[in-house]
């Protein structure tokens, strides 16, 4: 009797340390950095991936979002470094899928409540012109049959990675079948957390689809999606480039002051 106590308080002791660890892969290895009041940036371990994040505060009325397009700015492509000093943001994300040969934007992209690049592929953050977040399913559904009226910024992109703080990962019921996209890349995204945050993600070594989930969810993420990755990752923040793409882009995130 006393030895299979002995055994059951060993297994309660080491399930006790692995719980205890699991939590503790969430950790700061920076200190967090003010880009300006309402966005920080900081470098975190996300279920043992090292993550650059960057937080931005949707609730504060001193920031907006846009998606900036290459022919917003006169061209086919440009690399992420004349996006940046084109637009003059606090920070900046690549944005979403592209066709590398022709530029043809293949997603959402909605700005003002006007579309202005269509697609079926993927899920979709929008953002109302009463900054509240709104994460719609529109796979399989062509943007210009939804009504974006309200909408200030809305941008398709996927698979989905966390839904309703769970993980999701279906990338063919939502457009996605690029072999490309199922191999270790590096990885952007998007998600938002409960306390209204939006968090912009990159990271910078290769990793599958599944990890990329985990690190979200890890990072407090209740609903996220992958953005274009691989050779298009690219992160900036105030005056640095914390994720450069290895190609030119024709769309990006930005995050301005009002």
């Amino acid at each position: 009797m006393a030895r299979i106590l002995t055994f059951f308080l060993l297994g309660l002791l080491l399930l006790t340390s692995s719980a205890s660890a699991s939590i503790k892969e969430v950790q700061p290895t920076a200190p967090r950095r003010k880009v300006s009041k309402p966005v920080s940036y900081r470098l975190i371990y996300a279920a043992g991936v090292p993550c650059h994040v960057l937080f931005v505060d949707l609730r504060s009325k001193n920031v907006r979002l846009q998606a900036v397009r290459s022919a917003d700015l006169g061209g086919r492509f440009h690399t992420f470094a004349e996006f940046v000093r084109q637009t003059r943001p606090l920070a900046a994300i690549n944005g979403t899928f592209f066709d590398v040969r022709s530029g043809a934007i293949i997603c959402n992209v909605v700005r003002n409540g006007r579309l202005l690049e269509s697609g079926g592929a993927g899920h979709t953050f929008s953002l109302g012109r009463d900054r509240k977040v709104r994460w719609m399913t529109t796979a399989g559904r062509a943007g210009g049959r939804v009504n974006w009226k309200n909408t200030a910024l809305a941008i398709s992109a996927g698979p989905t990675l966390v839904r309703k703080r769970k993980i999701v990962l279906c990338p063919e019921s939502e457009g996605f079948s690029d072999p490309g996209l199922f191999r270790e890349a590096r990885r952007s995204g998007l998600g938002t957390t409960k306390s209204g945050r939006l968090l912009l993600v990159s990271v910078n070594r290769p990793i599958t689809l599944g990890q990329f989930a985990k690190s979200m969810k890890a990072l407090g993420v209740t609903d996220g999606i992958n953005l274009d990755g691989g050779t298009s990752t690219g992160l900036y923040a105030q005056g640095s480039y914390i994720s450069k793409p290895g190609r030119k882009l024709t769309n990006v995130l930005v995050v301005r002051s009002r």
